[in-house]
């Protein structure tokens, strides 16, 4: 099938819309492909909580059959000093999660290393328990002296090894995950190409670029951190006049990075899992959060599980800009007629059962919202009639998301250009206390 003949039947409803956008059928294939081995697979993360003590932590998930002493598959990832990584695994069944320092540099556990295995409640090593509904699985651990990995498992992960290095064995399935890494915002991979491609490879998205929680500058207990959403097939560099602006004697910017083609409320509790992760370990008192187009959704989800689920008291403002809260039309139709579905769009279609989920709880009185929206008018069209060029107004200015905001905003600008929009900029910044420039 080639663009052009399927250009007739969807593809301009898509078109139409920077929120689904489509370059041919190659992205249909990639994302077919990425729905597969979604379906094929499962995800462990872990986070070894005391990595930051340790030099050169690696974290590893070996497929040990213990019946025939053989292990079928293996994969490893570098650790960072947040002490968070993952894998995605072909089978769900005897998986076991090992971590350790390689304290001499040879790139293998060695007997006196500090270690950690995931173990039963006895204390046994045992294989990692994955949600047979979620497919997921999420442990934590922590490296000691005393911890004796098996030897026979350590025997046959030599044999399953053999002469090739680490890198020709491993399974490459590996997820890297970065919590408080500080990023170079022009690298590559922050680029609005690979937010398109978070759109349409929800799967090797994170395999090949990564996942999580990014900062701009070392972390500073004196400044509060402002966390930036971007939208659907967007990429940190959107907020690039936001950073550009934003006070760096009161404020640290870091941002969210993840596969928009993902579910929505996966990554919501994926942003929900990091930020907790980061407070624990930087124990900062006070956080903001600032959210573009779909970007606002996720960032509902997670603050209603961090605040409302969770308790935690350090959200106190929050900020939306052009968000669909009530989803997008296309969303419908490309779940309707496209060759693959993103699996987003079932979430951004209108009126979702996400959409309904996130407005089923409050968060006026705890969390302030700040409501901002755009509209291009268009002949003597009422505002409700009127989009910003992508979203509706009407979809924009949802009943359920004005009501439980404590201000809202609305501006003559199209759904990208009103991040540079300098009284958006103003407005915001001053809903957060950065005041007047």
């Amino acid at each position: 099938m080639t663009a052009h003949s399927f250009l007739p039947v969807v593809a301009r409803v898509l078109l139409a819309a920077a929120l689904l956008p489509l370059t041919g059928c190659a992205n249909f294939r990639k994302l077919g492909r990425d729905l597969k081995f979604i379906d094929e697979t499962s995800v462990i993360t872990c986070r070894i909580t005391n990595a930051d003590r340790f030099p050169r932590v690696y974290g590893l998930v070996i497929e040990w059959d213990r019946e025939t002493d053989k292990v079928l598959s293996a994969d490893f990832a570098k650790v960072g000093e947040i002490g968070v990584f993952g894998f995605f695994v072909e089978r769900a069944e005897n998986q076991y999660l090992i971590a350790f320092s390689d304290r001499n540099g040879n790139r293998i556990y060695d007997s006196g290393e500090p270690a950690w295995i995931h173990s039963d409640a006895s204390g046994a090593p045992a294989p990692v328990a994955i949600d047979p509904e979620t497919k997921k699985a999420r442990v934590s651990g922590s490296l000691s002296t005393t911890t004796k990995l098996p030897e026979d498992l350590l025997k046959a992960a030599r044999e399953f090894k053999g002469a090739r290095t680490a890198e020709e064995a491993a399974s490459g399935y590996r997820i890297p995950v970065d919590l408080g890494t500080i990023a170079d915002l022009d690298e590559p991979r922050f680029s609005s190409k690979t937010g398109s491609d978070g759109l349409w490879k929800p799967a090797s998205f994170p395999m090949e670029s990564g996942i999580g929680i990014y900062f701009l500058g070392k972390y500073d207990p004196k400044k509060t951190p402002v966390l930036f959403v971007y939208g659907a097939a967007g990429s940190p560099q959107d907020w690039r006049t936001f950073f550009e602006r934003i006070d760096r004697t009161k404020y640290q910017p870091w941002f969210y990075f993840y596969p928009t083609g993902a579910r929505l409320d996966q990554m919501g509790t994926a942003l929900n899992n990091g930020v907790q992760i980061l407070q624990a370990h930087y124990g900062f008192k006070k956080l903001h959060v600032v959210a573009h187009s779909m970007g606002g959704l996720v960032s509902r989800a997670f603050v209603v599980k961090n605040v409302i689920e969770d308790e935690q008291p350090y959200i106190q403002r929050f900020v939306t800009i052009s968000t669909p809260w009530q989803g997008h039309a296309a969303a419908q139709m490309g779940i309707d007629m496209a060759p693959s579905v993103v699996p987003s769009w079932y979430d951004m279609k209108t009126d979702s059962d996400f959409q309904k989920d996130v407005f089923s709880r409050r968060l006026k009185g705890r969390v302030d919202h700040l409501l901002v929206y755009g509209h291009v008018p268009k002949g003597n069209k009422p505002l409700e009639e009127q989009t910003d060029g992508t979203v509706a107004v009407k979809s924009e200015l949802s009943p359920a998301a004005v009501k439980d905001a404590v201000r809202v905003s609305g501006y003559e600008a199209d759904h990208v250009g009103i991040l540079s929009k300098d009284e958006v900029i103003r407005e915001v910044f001053g809903f957060l206390g950065q005041g007047a420039e």
